[in-house]
């Protein structure tokens, strides 16, 4: 078994960390505020000063921490991992990032001699918990392999999504779609209030409407830049997007339909009209086989 760093333990750190714990492995564990740290490390553990401290006699250390200032601040700093981390050792950045500060660290970090994977994982504290998540893996093959067992105990499924700053960047698309059916949600409740109808009533739409089926129809055309005419054009898509505003009573509580709105509109003014819906991707994937206004 290994002697692991773990860097970060709030609730998805502690629950990944403890999945190492319970598979036999030594874990040293480092947290700024310690009494977490001190609370998680009851069930088995040693707490650490500093992140030097932990990372001190470790064949690989691992991070789940708030944002690029902490990875940082915990891998370089003057007590950082990689003061006391042994070179050719793994660093594991589990952490939501910006792809800018993935492929600036992973290229320092290697270059100066350490090994690195950036991944991030999907899943609530619960699932981690018990195994259940899913885990994007950036970085090398060889540098994967060398710790896949390890990685297993954390998350059960991964994915090779390439290198480290492409594994941020798939975390990121993973939770904009998130924040997106969230927002989706919050917009169809105030439709719903405005028309009487109690978020409960509005949530049994579900039971026999699955929206998410657009993702495979429509996602793979705009991918391909495919926006040929269909069954719902986007002047038509303007035209309920505007009775959706209307409906939820125009009182702000809708901004993605707004904002959604705006675009359709400028769209259609430059001659998109006509195309499927799917056209909303335009200005991000080209047309293939030039315009097809």
């Amino acid at each position: 078994m290994s002697t692991i760093a773990f860097c970060g333990l709030g609730k998805m750190g502690a629950a990944m960390a403890a999945r190492l714990r319970d598979g036999g492995h030594e874990l040293h564990v480092w947290n700024r505020s310690k009494d977490k740290a001190q609370h998680w490390a009851a069930g088995g553990g040693v707490v650490c000063d500093s992140p030097s401290a932990a990372a001190k006699g470790a064949t690989e250390a691992h991070l789940m921490l708030a944002d690029d200032d902490a990875v940082d601040a915990t891998l370089f700093g003057a007590h950082g991992v990689l003061t006391a981390l042994e070179q050719g050792a793994v660093v594991v950045d589990h952490s939501t990032v910006s792809v800018a500060g993935a492929r600036t660290r992973s290229q320092r970090i290697v270059k100066d001699g350490w090994r690195f994977l950036q991944a991030p994982v999907f899943g609530s504290p619960p699932q981690m918990a018990s195994g259940e998540g899913l885990m994007l893996i950036g970085g090398e093959q060889q540098t994967y392999q060398t710790i896949a067992s390890e990685l297993q105990q954390i998350a059960g499924r991964h994915v090779m999504v390439g290198k480290p700053e492409e594994a941020a960047a798939f975390k990121l698309m993973g939770n904009c779609m998130l924040v997106a059916v969230v927002e989706g949600l919050a917009e169809i409740f105030a439709i719903a209030r405005a028309s009487g109808i109690s978020a409960e009533r509005a949530m049994q739409l579900f039971d026999s409407f699955n929206p998410c089926g657009t993702i495979a129809r429509r996602g793979p055309r705009i991918a391909h830049g495919d926006y040929s005419p269909a069954t719902f054009e986007l002047t038509m898509g303007l035209k309920d997007v505007r009775l959706m505003i209307e409906a939820a009573g125009n009182d702000g509580l809708v901004p993605g339909l707004q904002a959604t709105a705006a675009k359709m509109q400028r769209l259609i003014q430059d001659g998109y009209g006509q195309l499927d819906l799917a056209a909303l991707g335009v200005e991000v994937v080209p047309p293939r086989g030039g315009e097809q206004r």
